[in-house]
């Protein structure tokens, strides 16, 4: 199992891809925090973690979280911690689509929402993970450093454990082959290439992957992952509400998938949990496209 006694937190897992994402983050062995702002549909994805996996996944907690709301967010790790004794994961998939209108019909109180929700909410979810992991961390690098105690032979063996390349030295001892703390951000292909009459959306996809990138720079040596994931068009809820407004539009969006078909939220899962696994670990700041040769 790939994520085998691992603490993992899914955002936005009431439904579609998160979902997905809690069910194969369970199957791996994961003790996985259900969260979302619909309680109901985090406990239907608890239920179905417990029916689907038939005792083999970790510890399921479940918890409404409105991921806007720092307090909220907050809580939210402290109840992963306080639930299964860390945070070795996170899956940040809570987002919204907004309204669909040009941009000189768009109303500011639609863009301040997505906004607030996809770029606001995920800094807020990521400030307090990483925190966190970080805390972690530092905790267990001190425990190594008590057990190891300090003296000469230790100091040897550091140095021996070093190697120069060209330009300086790495430590076969680094945080990051150490501690496997990973945080997965899904972001959309519309965070890569712009989608018209859904600007707000876009717009905060793209800072999806800004704030991937910015913070992953920031932690990697420190022992955390940071990356993306960037579906296509995704057989979801979401999307099904999509082609009962606009049908022509969405079999437009179908029809461009060099496989024939959408993707399914069971293929995005996999991709996350490949990253959340730290299988390897030098994949940090990446944006990971699953979008089925889509033409679009």
């Amino acid at each position: 199992m790939l994520l085998s006694s691992r603490s993992i937190v899914v955002t936005g897992a009431g439904s579609g891809i998160g979902r997905a994402c809690a069910l194969r983050c369970a199957s791996e062995g994961a003790n996985v925090l259900v969260a979302d702002i619909d309680e109901q549909a985090a406990c239907a994805t608890a239920a179905l973690i417990a029916k689907k996996t038939r005792g083999c996944s970790g510890k399921t907690a479940v918890l409404a979280v409105d991921i806007s709301k720092s307090a909220e967010v907050e809580k939210m790790v402290r109840a992963a911690v306080e639930q299964f004794g860390g945070l070795d994961g996170a899956v940040n998939c809570a987002g919204i689509e907004g309204e669909r209108a040009g941009i000189d019909k768009m109303s500011l109180e639609n863009f301040d929402r997505v906004m607030g929700v996809n770029a606001r909410g995920l800094f807020l979810c990521m400030r307090a993970e990483v925190r966190q992991m970080l805390k972690q961390i530092a905790d267990g690098e001190r425990e190594r450093a008590e057990a190891r105690g300090s003296n000469d032979d230790d100091d040897v063996a550091s140095s021996q454990n070093s190697s120069s390349v060209c330009c300086g030295t790495f430590s076969q001892d680094a945080a990051i082959d150490q501690t496997p703390c990973s945080i997965v951000n899904i972001s959309s292909t519309a965070g890569s290439h712009g989608m018209p009459e859904f600007a707000a959306y876009c717009a905060s996809k793209h800072a999806v992957l800004g704030l991937t990138r910015a913070v992953a720079g920031e932690v990697a040596s420190r022992g955390i992952t940071v990356n993306a994931v960037l579906p296509s068009t995704t057989d979801t809820p979401m999307v099904r509400r999509f082609a009962r407004q606009w049908p022509a539009w969405q079999a437009q969006q179908n029809a461009s998938f060099a496989i024939g078909r959408v993707c399914r939220p069971e293929e995005i899962a996999a991709a996350v949990v490949f990253l959340l696994s730290g299988e390897c670990r030098a994949i940090a700041g990446s944006t990971l496209v699953v979008d089925g040769a889509s033409r679009l």
